[in-house]
């Protein structure tokens, strides 16, 4: 499959992260693409899992919920091109990667 998606760079509140979380959580069974505006406002198809997103909204706190925050997005190819790493740049430079198995997504 190669490349997942190209690096990216995107602008979210509080409100829109707590939007994703809870339609990632809705398809935690059958995972689904999730679509994340990137900086020119097009949607990249990202493979996010619930456990990820939750670590995001966490970058929020309470009452933050109009506050924009910028993420990075990036797709580090494994061993198997079905298989790698979904990695986010957090606001403060934190990273997170999950482990993906691009197979188990399908689109929304």
């Amino acid at each position: 499959m190669g490349v997942a998606f190209e690096s990216f760079t995107s602008e979210l509140s509080g409100q829109q992260v707590s939007l994703l979380a809870d339609t990632v959580q809705y398809f935690a069974d059958a995972p689904k693409l999730l679509s994340i505006p990137d900086e020119q406002g097009n949607r990249v198809a990202v493979p996010i899992l619930p456990d990820t997103m939750s670590s995001l909204l966490q970058v929020f706190p309470e009452g933050a919920e109009q506050e924009k925050r910028s993420f990075g997005f990036r797709w580090e190819a494994g061993d198997d091109e079905d298989k790698g790493y979904l990695v986010i740049i957090l606001p403060d430079g934190n990273v997170l990667r999950q482990v993906t198995e691009l197979s188990r997504f399908s689109a929304v």
